[in-house]
């Protein structure tokens, strides 16, 4: 990939610690003009917004304005640390800050990968599970909801329990990790506490697909751990395998329907060769495949950048 005579612009929205965005930039300098903007470094940017120029951002580095920005990839923006504030005052801090830069990108008429309003929509696993059943993706029998009696009939069986959102509680003293795991002990009142829960599905192994405008990146996943790959990733065997036309199209159809030029999808493939979907993550990692299989995926995102 060469660099134009004009170079293009691309505003990269992230965090410090995004060494993803380290590998693109390094890789990438010469096609285009990479301006990083680290949230959590915030204040080390001035942002100034309305008037004849729109908005404004700048560092000790660069400068940037609206007019002169040809594409924006959203991809990993952090909170910076709030602990100056008292601690009843950084939530909405932090909201303004993500307001703010969320603002930025859903106004720009240029391309993004991918807006945060349609990052929102599409992360919300009910969303998912809805367009599922309705459209012809085979998923594990699911629940999600707050009936203690549809809970009980899924601990009678081998079932596992997925976080609902993030999977992240913030507290004091750190932060607490919740992942998918089995579905082993039950409160019987969930009235207030709407939980999402899978019937288990043995598998041959897993599948993590990721799409980049029109691009198909389809990866083969064996792992010792029968739950959640994740878990392990030292102990993965990875191998290149080819979708079936029929999973693509479904994939597609998905992708149009989300507003989505990029995604990451999971499927299990159960012992009867069926491919079962999980999810699709619309701003999932991707680098530690490209790098395991050499796979040209940041080659496609950047090419869709700047196109």
């Amino acid at each position: 990939m060469k660099k134009d005579v004009f170079s293009k612009k691309i505003l990269i929205i992230t965090s410090s610690i995004d060494c993803t965005v380290d590998y693109i930039i390094n890789k990438y300098r010469d096609s285009a003009e990479f301006y990083r903007f680290d949230i959590d470094m915030f204040s080390e940017y001035e942002i100034v917004i309305g008037g004849n120029r729109q908005w404004v951002i700048r560092c000790d580095k660069w400068e940037l304005e609206k007019k002169d920005l040809y594409s924006i990839y959203y991809r990993k923006p952090r909170i910076p640390k709030l602990d100056e504030y008292e601690y009843d005052y950084r939530s909405m801090i932090a909201k303004d800050i993500i307001s703010l830069v969320n603002g930025i990108v859903d106004d720009f008429e240029g391309k993004v990968l991918t807006k945060p309003y349609i990052l929102r929509k599409t992360e919300n696993k009910v969303f998912q599970l809805l367009y599922a059943e309705k459209n012809g993706l085979l998923i594990p029998k699911s629940f999600i909801g707050n009936s203690n009696e549809k809970a009980l009939k899924f601990f009678e069986e081998k079932s596992i329990i997925k976080p609902l959102t993030t999977g992240k509680l913030v507290r004091h003293k750190g932060i607490e990790i919740y992942q998918t795991n089995y579905f082993t002990e039950f409160d019987d009142n969930i009235a207030l506490t709407p939980i999402y829960l899978q019937e288990y599905e043995n598998k041959k192994y897993e599948v993590r697909l990721t799409y980049i405008d029109g691009s198909f990146f389809t990866v083969r996943i064996d792992s010792e751990d029968k739950l959640d790959w994740r878990k392990d990733y030292s102990g993965l065997k990875y191998s290149i395998i080819e979708c079936p036309k029929a999973i693509a199209n479904l994939c597609v159809r998905l992708l149009k329907s989300f507003e989505l030029a990029y995604g990451a999808f999971d499927f299990i493939v159960n012992e009867n060769d069926e491919w079962i979907f999980l999810e699709v993550n619309p701003n999932g990692q991707w680098q530690w495949l490209e790098q395991k299989l050499e796979l040209p995926i940041s080659e496609k995102i950047v090419e869709y950048l700047v196109k």
